[in-house]
């Protein structure tokens, strides 16, 4: 799903980019303007980055590699830093953001592919990002669940023998270490040795800070329109809570994912008394819809 966020604004390059390219490299420009202009209240701002975000990851997704949007990115920085703040174009570019955001920030969810964002009922405690992965050894989600004011970055699994992890780590590519992240196609399967590419010395290791027993739904509610009812009237939008436990994790551990490309993997790993299991998550959009569960509510706020 394509964020309504537009960020159309002037970019001279060299060549003709793709489409991808070009929407990624529109949004970093006036991002990159707005810094040094300030075009965009705060909010706004924060959702042009993460539409950048997004696009930028697609663009990844079709062209296989991280570095194509490179020589892009640079020429837009250039070209942000030297745009007249007062350039009518720059100017038009901010309001159309400005006011695209206005509807962007009112949608109570947004699908994200793997991951998928809920600003519904703020005070509600819910997953408010989640990605969740269903093998036949667990059921887990990570994610951020709580209210919107207060939501933590977490991992809840049920597993089907009944195990009870006394521990839970978040694995993560060191960027600094490892440039480029494995793409592993290989079916996601909970297992009981570290997957491929995550080694002690190229891996960043997030310990959960607290745990905790909690019943709750580990699987998505199957949704045909917002109320969760099918064509024939009947209600299918009920998912079946189950025994779980609960880790949060730190929030240095997200922010980790940041450099990382959207198709690689991170891991938990649920330290068990019979030895650690490894569940494998897509590192994908998170970003974007990190900022899409944070941004203020849209109610009695200058947007």
């Amino acid at each position: 799903m394509a964020m309504t966020v537009a960020a159309f604004a002037p970019v001279c390059v060299s060549a003709s980019p793709d489409s991808l390219t070009e929407t990624a490299v529109k949004r970093y420009f006036l991002a990159q303007a707005d810094v040094r202009c300030h075009l965009l209240t705060p909010a706004a701002s924060m959702a042009v980055t993460a539409g950048y975000l997004q696009a930028r990851n697609a663009s990844i997704r079709a062209s296989g590699t991280m570095g194509a949007l490179t020589p892009w990115l640079e020429q837009a920085r250039a070209a942000a830093a030297n745009a007249p703040c007062d350039a009518p174009q720059l100017r038009a570019a901010a309001t159309q953001a400005q006011d695209a955001y206005r509807g962007f920030v009112a949608q109570p969810r947004l699908d994200l592919g793997d991951w998928t964002g809920d600003r519904s009922y703020p005070d509600t405690s819910a997953w408010r990002l989640a990605q969740y992965q269903s093998t036949s050894g667990a059921d887990a989600v990570l994610g951020l669940y709580g209210t919107l004011s207060d939501a933590r970055f977490v991992v809840m699994a049920h597993f089907a023998d009944g195990a009870r992890p006394y521990s839970a780590r978040l694995l993560v590519r060191n960027a600094d270490v490892v440039s480029a992240g494995l793409i592993n196609r290989a079916p996601r399967e909970l297992s009981p040795a570290a997957p491929l590419g995550f080694t002690s010395a190229t891996t960043l290791s997030f310990t959960a800070r607290d745990s905790a027993d909690v019943r709750i739904a580990l699987k998505p509610e199957v949704r045909s329109n917002e109320a969760g009812f099918s064509l024939t009237g009947g209600f299918v939008g009920k998912a079946e809570a189950d025994d779980a436990v609960r880790f949060d994790l730190p929030t240095a551990a997200w922010r980790a994912m940041a450099p990382l490309d959207p198709r690689e993997d991170v891991v938990v790993a649920f330290d068990c008394d019979d030895g650690p299991r490894y569940m494998r998550f897509t590192v994908g959009d998170f970003l974007t819809g990190l900022t899409f569960v944070r941004l203020p509510s849209p109610y009695g706020q200058r947007l």
